[in-house]
């Protein structure tokens, strides 16, 4: 571990000897912590980035870049920095810019923690393996609650509508899950150019639905 409190001493650091982790607390620094983290993270060199910030602090969001608030225990710490330095495996599935943790049940945006319930989680899986595709009631019913029972969906309603709380910017107009009227729900990858919506996702939904 190498700590450094100027400008000058980060940027020799950086260049002579680039770190796994990298940790920002703007509390200690004798120079803009917010402008050097966008700065890195708008760059090429994907160094992990772990910002702390004062509690009353208006939280940024930089690609790359994972915020804490306030002063930190010792422990809230020393965890989020072995999550970070932990390699990916099978239990992360990231789509566009929204990573779930499968096995901790938590999905990331933007550097934000969201803690999801088992079945929130699951059909938060179920949308990102189907990325612009429509999903209709009874498929996420049949996958999550593994019913056919589609009386009464009000908790497929209520847990989109948690979901959309957790990665939505403003829930009551969703980038990512979009309503399809009718039918069921679609999950969208806004500004992801390495997913594009299925062209016979509506003609799948209609045979299901005729047959």
């Amino acid at each position: 571990v190498e700590r450094v409190h100027t400008l000058r001493a980060a940027s020799l650091a950086l260049e002579t000897a680039p770190p796994d982790l990298l940790v920002v607390d703007t509390r200690c620094l004798r120079f803009n912590g917010l402008r050097f983290c966008e700065a890195l993270s708008a760059g090429e060199n994907h160094i992990p980035i772990l910002l702390i910030i004062p509690e009353d602090q208006k939280r940024p969001h930089y690609p790359g870049v994972t915020v804490l608030r306030g002063t930190p225990t010792a422990r809230k710490l020393l965890n989020r920095v072995k999550r970070l330095l932990s390699p990916p495996g099978n239990h992360l599935l990231k789509v566009g810019e929204l990573t779930l943790d499968l096995q901790r049940r938590v999905v990331v945006r933007k550097g934000e923690e969201h803690r999801l319930t088992p079945r929130q989680a699951r059909l938060l899986e179920v949308f990102m393996r189907h990325p612009g595709r429509v999903l209709t009631r009874a498929f996420l019913m049949k996958e999550v609650w593994e019913t056919d029972y589609l009386d009464d969906t009000r908790t497929l309603e209520v847990h989109v509508h948690w979901l959309r709380k957790a990665i939505e910017d403003d829930p009551r107009h969703p980038q990512f899950l979009a309503t399809v009227r009718k039918v069921g729900y679609c999950f969208h990858v806004p500004h992801s150019p390495g997913v594009r919506p299925q062209p016979d996702a509506s003609q799948e939904v209609a045979h299901r639905q005729t047959r």
